[in-house]
């Protein structure tokens, strides 16, 4: 390598790391967001469940005074609900609970209506303050404990109604076990819990890159429109270097960059699903996640990584051609502000759905966008269908060289120094 090219290349990374928005916005940001929020969801998670969860005090209003309500409070004593007895108008009385607190009301007549095969009526108040998911959970356990007294009446009453019968065969005669074809293998695992692991690795991964994405080529665009503004350029430019080997200077520090923010934004996805699938392993009954396939292998996080990669070099490429037609950096900011349109589309689009549900119209598109293929391969982590993917690779490949071949075509000329793209306070632009 040509020792002016070295010296230029040098100056590039280390002008781009004395940035801090570049340090921060491309680096430490996402190697510190998505292992955040993994360590969040555990913490935020086990703390409301243990919140939530042990004793519970409720209260009750008994209108009825009737065996059925003392068999109520009885059973649910024997599942950690102390029901108290309290009087009053319980739409007033609630209002005096805590956040979460649950008065079960009997109106009189209950026990006479459930011991005659007549539908007894209760009704369950529930004062909330702060709507938080504490408050949910403790109204919902009144609610399940409700629910599961019903099913104890029911059995008692089977089991009066027909001797010697099992109680359960009677009322549930269908039994149902679920076996999800996970990678060509039958899983114990339910379709309910295969969705919630998808989606929320679905969810924050096309967030995260996209916001990557859109600071790269922020970043990309104003380091041209920086040398122009400082004036520098023109110092650049009378270097016994050519003005290919300046741009390519440009184009290798922001790529040693950009591989720097896709180690980081790897490393850090890869904890963040560590963090997912320990919450998932335990609403699988502690079943082995990595046994069912619900990890991420080895060689899906190499295909995110190069995708992503691709795509932050395709990203570079195009907002540094923008870069070289501004004429300061408002200039360039102005026209990242326009395209980074297509760095939404695939994200809003694809962040809770599937593409292959999508118009083909709309598809096509998505298709053309090289900011796609990284939010793919987030999603395909775990399905490990790349085969689009791999062939987003080769499509971002050439894109980036179609629009390196314009900005070299652009550079090569006194375009590079005439331009004057640029966007004044009022809307209007000179060229």
């Amino acid at each position: 390598m040509p020792k002016g090219l070295r010296l230029l290349i040098a100056k590039e990374v280390k002008d781009l790391l004395r940035d801090p928005k570049i340090l921060i916005g491309l680096i430490l940001f996402p190697a510190l967001l998505l292992p955040l929020m993994g360590a969040a969801i555990n913490v935020s998670t086990w703390s409301t469940i243990e919140k939530a969860s042990g004793n519970l005090t409720a209260y009750i209003i008994d209108d009825d005074g009737g065996s059925v309500v003392e068999d109520l409070q009885r059973y649910a004593s024997e599942n950690w609900i102390n029901l108290t007895v309290t009087s009053g108008n319980p739409a007033d009385v609630v209002k005096t609970l805590e956040g979460g607190g649950t008065i079960v009301y009997v109106p009189a007549g209950f026990s006479q209506n459930v011991t005659s095969n007549t539908v007894g009526s209760l009704i369950l108040y529930t004062n909330f303050k702060e709507f938080s998911i504490v408050e949910f959970i403790k109204a919902q356990r009144v609610s399940d404990l409700i629910s599961a007294f019903e099913d104890a009446v029911v059995k008692n009453k089977v089991e009066g109604s027909m001797p010697g019968s099992d109680p359960n065969s009677v009322l549930n005669p269908i039994s149902v076990e679920h076996e999800s074809v996970i990678k060509g293998t039958a899983q114990p695992i339910s379709p309910t819990l295969l969705q919630s692991v998808v989606r929320l690795q679905g969810l924050m991964g096309p967030l995260v890159i996209m916001i990557v994405l859109i600071l790269a080529m922020q970043v990309a665009a104003t380091s041209m429109a920086v040398e122009k503004e400082a004036k520098t350029l023109e110092t650049l430019l009378t270097i016994p270097v050519s003005r290919l080997s300046i741009l390519f200077g440009k184009l290798v520090g922001s790529v040693a960059i950009a591989l720097l923010a896709t180690i980081a934004n790897v490393l850090a996805f890869t904890y963040y699903i560590g963090a997912l699938t320990s919450q998932m392993s335990t609403g699988a009954a502690g079943s082995d996640l990595i046994s069912l396939g619900l990890v991420p292998s080895v060689q899906g996080y190499l295909v995110l990584g190069l995708t992503l990669f691709g795509a932050l070099i395709s990203a570079l490429a195009l907002a540094l051609t923008l870069g070289t037609l501004s004429q300061d950096v408002r200039g360039a900011q102005s026209i990242i502000g326009i395209i980074i349109v297509p760095v939404f589309l695939p994200t809003i689009f694809l962040m809770m759905g599937d593409i292959s549900t999508l118009p083909a119209a709309i598809q096509l598109v998505l298709y053309l966008i090289p900011f796609t293929y990284p939010v793919l391969a987030s999603q395909a982590l775990i399905t490990g269908n790349y085969g689009p993917i791999l062939l987003g690779l080769v499509y971002m490949a050439v894109f980036t060289f179609a629009t390196l071949y314009i900005a070299a075509r652009v550079f090569s000329t006194e375009k590079v120094m005439t331009a004057r793209l640029a966007f004044r306070r009022k809307g209007r632009r000179e060229v």
